[in-house]
């Protein structure tokens, strides 16, 4: 998480009035008040996408090893919005920020604070303190609201701002009232009455634990979280996923400053249902391997990790790769996520589908659309993998040799080793070099152009010390010289083996790691893309009525923030309103071009212009494009998801999950620890 500029000026500006605001002034806390939009719910609507209410508690609740800074489980209810009694993790903050809340969470809350689906817990080896766990769920959860209903959009897009530092967001009001503890000593006597009662052990135990969370959280500020490094606002919905785990790793957790990048290329939080029908992932379609992918994301989102000494060399056997990450976390997430179906379109709530617009939508979407995103359905790919320390039958920048033969293996009529992937079919995406899409290259152009000293991981050349050219990787080869190293230990370290195909099972349906280095993005299926707004990949376009439009008609500014739903044109109401952020397309990384259906010859053309009636046939059947439950009404539809083939069955993951699991499917009691970490 970085703080913004402001977050120095206010932090500055706190510094002077503090006197004042010890004896009663409200300057402060005017100036910190918290940036929030205000909801009218009268109803959370979980939509209809498969899974049990035991399932959405195993998304919900199961730690990945992901850390604030080392903010304690407990601290959270307790903390005070800056220069003020008000708790910070209040219902009404935690929503206005854009979180989710389940109601029984607020209902039960009282004047104490609340974790919002995504926040959970862990438990730190090092000292054995609880520890707030960003889970999967905080950023892939997503809610629509109509009329006083909230539509519970599962491994969909979220639209909070965790990773600002904007004035009045959540990250700064966190840091601001951290600060305020140093010197407000009725503040801090309020959290440590509450946090450790009148145990003066307890007590000066938690002073010490705290100053160390704040001095770990200023230092992050300066280094990877300095505000120099991210000249576009990422706002509401957004982070430079890249970026950031390119910064963390390659800067912090080598502890090279100088890999420190600008990350000026915020993306959107895609949506989970289908991706492990996915043969390349991530937004530039750079790997192809889940645990890879997961493990580089819970760096990136400060999972704390043990990698090398002072003098900047890789520990020993032993030391290198101690770390909170939770691989059986992991592990029962994807074995979860791939029960989860897109969502249904909810008649009775966002309106009756016009079958006769659908069907011909569904039309235009076979001529238009259907080449890029498809489906296209494959057969399994077998995968060379290397045999021995010498082979790289993928001309990989790295690869371990130990890892790819540690998954279930067979060979070739010429003795290679193969690893044959277990799904029935899978979804081969396309890349679509970002000439031809047109859209905001910037993501695609700093995941391959931005390159770093990757320190350790590879050795020097003894003849010639000083020539680093040859060593310097991308984001991508150099998450692989990582993740190479890194994954064994952490298998090894939980007690995963090969025996049984574990480490099979655990790497994502045998597939071994990869990477690839494109300039383009790939085209994903659209099945309840409707739920998914803002559009494209960095969400410059806020409705899909929009996208479909000329390009001079997409919004060139437009609020990001609240979740209320337009179901004529399939996106957020865009209006600004207090507590949004002013999404501005003119801004680096920011441009809303491309992926244009126009009649003039220009880059991002991808189709012909549509009447106005094409288009909202289009968003007609986008509505319901797939559900098996009109597929008879619309005549077929080639995009019915009950047709594709079911996910392998995972005896291993369903084992994952069971120190996750908790009774009646209700989310876990706060505070407790899961069984299942080995």
């Amino acid at each position: 998480m970085d703080f913004n500029r402001h977050l120095r000026r206010g932090l500055t500006t706190a510094a002077i009035v503090s006197g004042l605001t010890l004896t009663g002034c409200s300057i402060a806390h005017k100036f910190f008040a918290p940036n929030i939009t205000h909801e009218t719910i009268t109803e959370v609507r979980y939509l209809d996408q498969g899974w049990s209410a035991k399932d959405r508690q195993l998304f919900y609740s199961t730690p990945q090893g992901t850390e604030l800074q080392g903010l304690h489980y407990r601290w959270l209810p307790a903390l005070e919005l800056p220069f003020s009694k008000e708790k910070l993790a209040s219902a009404d903050n935690m929503r206005g920020w854009g979180f989710i809340v389940e109601p029984q969470q607020a209902d039960s809350a009282g004047e104490s604070g609340v974790y919002p689906v995504g926040m959970g817990s862990h438990l730190n080896p090092d000292d054995n303190s609880t520890r707030i766990d960003l889970g999967c769920a905080l950023c892939h959860t997503g809610e629509l609201h109509y009329k006083g209903v909230a539509l519970r959009v599962d491994g969909g897009q979220a639209i909070h701002g965790m990773s600002t530092g904007n004035p009045g967001e959540f990250i700064h009001s966190l840091g601001a009232a951290t600060f305020e503890m140093k010197f407000n000593p009725f503040k801090w006597a309020r959290f440590a009455d509450a946090v450790a009662g009148e145990d003066r052990d307890k007590r000066e135990q938690l002073k010490q634990d705290f100053n160390a969370f704040s001095e770990r959280f200023f230092d992050f500020a300066k280094g990877p979280g300095n505000p120099d490094n991210f000249p576009t606002t990422e706002g509401r919905g957004r982070t430079d996923a890249v970026g950031r785990i390119g910064n963390v790793v390659f800067g912090y957790n080598l502890g090279i400053e100088e890999n420190y990048k600008v990350a000026d290329a915020p993306v959107s939080y895609p949506f989970l249902w289908d991706i492990w029908r996915f043969d390349w992932v991530q937004y530039t379609g750079f790997t192809n391997q889940a645990m890879a992918r997961n493990v580089g994301e819970s760096l990136g989102v400060m999972a704390p990790v043990k990698l090398v000494d002072e003098q900047g060399e890789l520990l020993p056997e032993g030391e290198f790769g101690r770390s909170t990450i939770n691989i059986d976390g992991m592990q029962c997430i994807e074995t979860t996520l791939r029960k989860l179906r897109p969502p249904k379109w909810p008649q009775e709530i966002l309106g009756e589908i016009d079958i006769a617009k659908a069907q011909q939508g569904k039309n235009l979407f076979a001529d238009q659309c259907v080449h890029c995103h498809g489906p296209h359905i494959s057969k399994p790919y077998v995968w060379k993998v290397a045999g021995g320390p010498n082979d790289n039958p993928n001309h990989q920048r790295d690869v371990n040799w130990q890892w790819d033969m540690s998954g279930q293996i067979s060979y070739d009529e010429q003795n290679q080793p193969l690893r044959e992937d277990w799904r029935k079919t899978l979804w081969a995406l396309p890349w679509i070099d970002i000439e031809v899409i047109g859209t905001d290259p910037k993501a695609a152009e700093n995941f391959v152009n931005h390159t770093f000293d990757p320190g350790p991981l590879v050795a020097k050349n003894p003849n010639n010390p000083d020539d680093d050219i040859d060593r310097r990787v991308n984001a991508g080869d150099g998450l692989q010289l990582l993740m190479n190293k890194l994954v064994p230990v952490l298998y090894d370290n939980s007690g995963i083996s090969s025996d049984n195909n574990g480490i099979a099972d655990y790497d994502g349906l045998n597939v071994p790691f990869r990477i690839v280095n494109k300039l383009a993005y790939k085209a994903r299926p659209l099945h309840g893309v409707w739920a998914t707004p803002p559009f494209l990949h960095n969400g410059s376009v806020p409705t899909i009525y929009d996208l479909l439009s000329p390009l001079e008609a997409r919004p060139v500014k437009f609020g990001v923030g609240h979740r209320e739903y337009n179901p004529q044109k399939l996106g957020y109401v865009t209006d600004m309103r207090q507590g949004n952020f002013a999404f501005d397309t003119t801004q680096t990384g920011n441009s809303n071009r491309g992926h244009l259906f126009t009649d003039v010859e220009m880059p991002g053309r991808i189709g012909r212009r549509f009447r106005e009636s094409e288009r909202m046939a289009l968003i007609e059947y986008l509505k319901v494009m797939g559900n098996p439950d009109f597929s008879e009404a619309l005549n077929g539809d080639p995009q019915n998801w009950a047709q594709y083939s079911k996910p392998p069955a995972s005896a291993i993951g369903e084992q994952a999950c069971q120190g996750f699991r908790h009774p009646h499917g209700q989310l876990a009691q706060r505070g407790t620890q899961p069984s299942g970490q080995r």
